[in-house]
């Protein structure tokens, strides 16, 4: 008669213990979601932070085709003045796509560094 109430209170035992291990890893798994989240949530935001970048990249791409409209139109001629002014801003355009190459260069290194970030933090969630 002593085995039975034994081998009941071990299989409560072991019923027990496999409910807290499950306890345990759903536990485990919801917490690695939530942190795979928030490392998707800020290489997002960092992200967007570079959206300002593209428009002012853009915007200096344009003022440089007026400029290069505005060389084309006075075009090969005597006038010295026609000459300098178009010099000027031959200078002009070469600094300007100066900035942009430097600007996307940057926007590119820091978009691959936020993916180095996020791979990081994905990976520290494993």
């Amino acid at each position: 008669m002593k085995k039975r109430p034994i081998a009941i209170k071990l299989f409560l035992l072991v019923c027990l213990c496999l409910v807290i291990a499950i306890g345990y890893r759903v536990r485990g798994v919801y917490d690695a979601r939530g942190q795979r989240a928030a490392c998707h949530r800020a290489n997002v935001e960092k992200l967007d932070s570079l959206e300002p970048s593209p428009a002012t990249i853009n915007t200096e791409l344009q003022e440089i085709q007026l400029d290069q409209d505005v060389i084309d139109r006075i075009g090969e001629t005597d006038d010295e003045a026609a000459i300098q002014r178009r010099n000027r801003m031959i200078d002009g355009v070469k600094i300007k796509l100066t900035k942009v190459n430097k600007d996307r260069a940057e926007g590119q290194r820091r978009a691959e560094q936020i993916q180095e970030e996020l791979a990081s933090c994905l990976a520290e969630v494993k």
